[in-house]
């Protein structure tokens, strides 16, 4: 048993720390995010989900089996963590998206439970479905409203209350710190929080700001070399794809770094203190990124870095190992020289996608 920040127990299974004492470091995950939808309405100029997709669609949905295969597995691992259904494409596409949130709820009833939508399948309907997601046991959800749509969009939310709380990110909550990226233990519910356009406000705040998506996105270059920093993600957060896979965090839009996949021989607590992960922490407290995708990312350290376990120095043998079957090649330091440069594609005609402009 470990204690660790605001008085959270974790408990590590015993056959973990036997096979890398180091997983008595890590705590349990404090978010975790879950893919309904891979694809989305839309293809932003942005977003990482150019590096999948060339045009909007080409759906891929979670099931409702893969779905309660992993609340069960997430209730025995992080009972009372924060969820988003968010991800790698529009979680409302999927015609499942009601049952999959009561799946969940029902397994993790004291877990907070949000969605992130674009907006575009709430317009029109957002009493039918923001209703039907709320009696199902979603907490809140969090809308992006795009320059076309916003005006719609805000418009109909207003016509919710008092029923439903809607809020403006940006002039009702971030004034007075109130964040939808926090746990609030179930405090916020029936809540539709409005985002304005991130074009319009890249950098205003710290949890509003746009990175390259570990390289997916078209916007922004790689860095020339890879960042000499840590990173709180995979310590942090376990990202869940919509077919079970477990990704090194959510801005591995193309799957360049695999840490398993769920299922009853392979369970997320398994996953989570497993070889793969480890690795990649142990590297990442070395403040070593030259591994794929984390070699390509842009983001900084994360939040508050400094309460991150100290890890020990990689595994010389095992490390690269679990590295190589994770990336299916390793370390991405031979490749760099090609891929320190945006490709061509990312330039263009000249009117590619800067801060604040689309």
């Amino acid at each position: 048993m470990r204690r660790f920040p605001r008085q959270v127990t974790v408990w590590t299974p015993p056959e973990a720390i036997a096979a890398d004492p180091a997983t008595a470091l890590v705590s349990h995950p404090w978010s975790v995010q879950v893919e309904m939808t891979e694809g989305c309405t839309r293809l932003c100029p942005f977003c990482g989900l150019n590096a999948i997709r060339e045009a909007p669609g080409g759906f891929r949905f979670m099931t409702l089996d893969t779905a309660l295969l992993v609340a069960e597995q997430a209730a025995q691992l992080a009972p009372e963590a924060r969820y988003e259904f968010a991800m790698h494409g529009e979680p409302l596409a999927n015609k499942q998206a009601v049952e999959i949130v009561a799946t969940f709820r029902a397994l993790l009833p004291k877990a907070q439970l949000q969605l992130t939508t674009n907006g575009t399948l709430l317009r029109g309907r957002m009493r039918r479905k923001a209703e039907a997601l709320f009696d199902a046991g979603l907490d809140f959800i969090v809308c992006d409203t795009y320059r076309e749509l916003r005006d719609d969009l805000v418009a109909e939310a207003a016509t919710l209350e008092p029923a439903v709380t809607v809020r403006d990110f940006y002039r009702d909550l971030a004034p007075n710190g109130w964040s939808p990226w926090g746990n609030h233990r179930r405090k916020a519910r029936r809540l539709i929080v409005l985002l304005d356009d991130l074009r319009d406000h890249d950098g205003e705040r710290g949890n509003r700001v746009a990175f390259n998506h570990a390289g997916a996105s078209p916007a922004y270059p790689v860095p020339e070399a890879p960042l000499q920093k840590t990173c709180t993600n995979p310590f942090r957060e376990l990202a869940v794809t919509w077919n079970g896979e477990v990704r090194i965090c959510c801005m591995d839009w193309r799957g360049d770094y695999v840490c398993g996949t769920a299922s009853p021989g392979a369970t997320l607590t398994d996953i989570w203190w497993g070889p793969r992960f480890m690795a990649a922490r142990r590297r990442l407290g070395a403040r070593d990124r030259r591994f794929a995708p984390c070699g390509w990312c842009d983001k900084g350290s994360g939040t508050r870095p400094n309460l991150l376990p100290r890890m020990p120095k990689p595994y010389p043998v095992t490390d690269d190992r679990a590295l190589a079957e994770a990336t299916q090649g390793g370390p991405i330091g031979a490749l760099w020289p090609r891929l320190c440069h945006p490709p061509a594609y990312w330039q263009g005609d000249g009117s590619r996608f800067r801060r604040g402009v689309g």
